[in-house]
């Protein structure tokens, strides 16, 4: 027995040292390819030390039509512990369509020891990307910012198709996003203008090279991430206050603005704040006075206002004036304030077959009509009752997108399960504002189902009794006593 496990010992060492062909890696002359471009793929073979020479090795490539390799080398044999590199020339077809394509190379040879000839097999998978690669540039058309600031950026793309395409800037640049972020582009096709808002406040005046990353999808879905970077100019001035809004205000509503004034520079007094655009004024008064604020003080005001400004961030022109050192001065800015929609919806029911009968199927139709000011998307809708159990997969059914004063119908099969009555019905929404907030509103409506109508079964039961009773008995008083 001993001596039968030392065999099986030496045959399993032989085994390893005849081992063969071994496929460390592989290199491909590019990371990704164009319809119609030519490569090469590096393969590195090796024979680990301590295996038998492999001889009489060849190569078979699997390769799909659309990788072209017009070669296939020879080989020479591989002494234990040697190399050998293998080159293949690859050409893309021009149809080939966007995608990544395997290429398959089995390697077989022979090795010889002391149980006879064996042969030894390997195979490597090589992956070739073929897709259009997006080219895409920045340039800014407004390379001077001021305090929160917004700017005009070119994009353009002169490769292939880019899509989710989002901006973001490095974290150690001084100069920021304001209001969010990431700013999103969406698909880049061509060129394109796009306004960003900028933060320059914590940026010293002068020249600097601000590092915007962009983000993005090929068309295969692959992501990638260019750092593009633009040299503006920063130029702020001497006024630096800084505004933050402590209450929500909704557009087309009068509501009460509050703001926390921050003077961030030298003190200043009799600081007031008058708004210059048509769609954002103060309904008590013409200005906002403030007063006197010292360096580094915070001040919160309120005033009666009606904005008549789009849902979401809007910079709002004021002019605010002040006293510095005894000299009266006035400057134009923007304010950052955000405004909530006024977005709202209604639902109306309807049922078919009409009425609801207890016990039956129905197909409830839900209208929906959007009557905001704005348009709103990503909308859906659910029900829900005690009343009734759904049939349908999903408890909820998409509508998409809702104009002003649009409105769409989704069905859903009902099964009414209550007694007859009143009962209530909840009728979830829920979309995306156009100041970019998501919205669920529940309403609740009330359903009145009806009892099943009688089948009338006792009175056919009786009326067939009654009748088997009359042919009994003139059978019998005529039938019978004849015979």
């Amino acid at each position: 027995m001993r001596f039968l496990k030392m065999f099986l010992s030496v045959l399993f060492f032989l085994g390893l040292v005849s081992a063969g062909l071994s496929i460390p890696n592989y290199t491909v002359s590019k990371s990704t390819f164009e319809p119609g471009d030519v490569g090469i793929a590096t393969i590195t073979v090796t024979n680990p030390t301590g295996s038998a020479r492999v001889t009489g090795i060849t190569m078979t490539i699997f390769n799909p039509s659309d990788i072209i390799i017009s070669s296939s080398p020879r080989m020479a044999d591989i002494d234990s512990g040697g190399t050998a590199i293998v080159s293949l020339p690859v050409r893309i077809a021009k149809e080939t369509k966007p995608g990544i394509y395997l290429v398959n190379v089995d390697f077989t040879g022979f090795t010889s020891g002391t149980i006879g000839q064996t042969s030894v097999t390997n195979t490597v998978s090589i992956p070739f990307t073929v897709v259009h690669v997006p080219i895409i540039s920045m340039d800014a058309q407004d390379d001077l910012i001021s305090g929160v600031d917004t700017i005009s950026i070119n994009i353009t793309n002169n490769g292939g198709p880019a899509s989710q395409a989002r901006i973001r800037l490095a974290g150690t640049s001084d100069i920021a996003l304001f209001g969010s972020n990431e700013y999103y582009v969406g698909t880049l096709a061509g060129p394109q203008k796009i306004l960003l808002s900028l933060d320059a406040r914590s940026a010293d005046d002068g020249p600097v090279d601000v590092p915007f990353i962009l983000t993005y999808n090929d068309e295969i879905g692959t992501t990638h991430t260019d750092t593009i970077t633009l040299r503006l100019t920063v130029k702020n001035d001497k006024l630096d206050l800084r505004f933050n809004q402590l209450s929500p205000i909704k557009t087309r509503e009068a509501g009460m603005l509050k703001l926390e004034v921050e003077n961030s520079g030298e003190q200043i007094s009799d600081v007031r704040i008058s708004f210059t655009g048509a769609g954002f004024r103060l309904t008590d008064s013409g200005e906002i006075k403030i007063g006197d604020l010292a360096a580094n003080e915070k001040a919160i005001v309120t005033a009666n206002v009606l904005p008549i400004l789009s849902p979401g961030l809007n910079l709002v022109g004021a002019k605010v004036s002040w006293v510095e050192k005894g000299i009266s001065k006035e400057q134009e800015m923007d304010i950052p304030i955000t405004i909530a929609s006024d977005s709202d919806v209604a639902v109306y029911l309807e049922s078919k077959p009409s009425p609801l009968v207890s016990g039956t199927e129905h197909t409830i139709s839900v209208l929906v009509s959007n009557i905001g000011s704005y348009g709103i998307d990503n909308v859906d809708v659910g029900i829900s009752s005690g009343a009734f159990t759904l049939l349908d997969i999903t408890p909820r059914q998409y509508v998409g997108s809702l104009a002003q004063d649009d409105f769409s119908t989704v069905q859903f099969r009902v099964m009414t399960k209550s007694p007859a009555g009143e009962h209530p019905i909840t009728i979830n929404v829920r979309y995306r504002d156009a100041s970019g907030e998501w919205v669920n509103k529940a309403l609740s409506q009330s359903a009145s189902i009806t009892a099943p109508a009688s089948t009338g079964n006792g009175t056919n039961l009786m009326l067939l009794v009654a009748g088997a009773v009359a042919v009994v008995l003139v059978w019998y008083f005529k039938f019978r006593k004849k015979g």
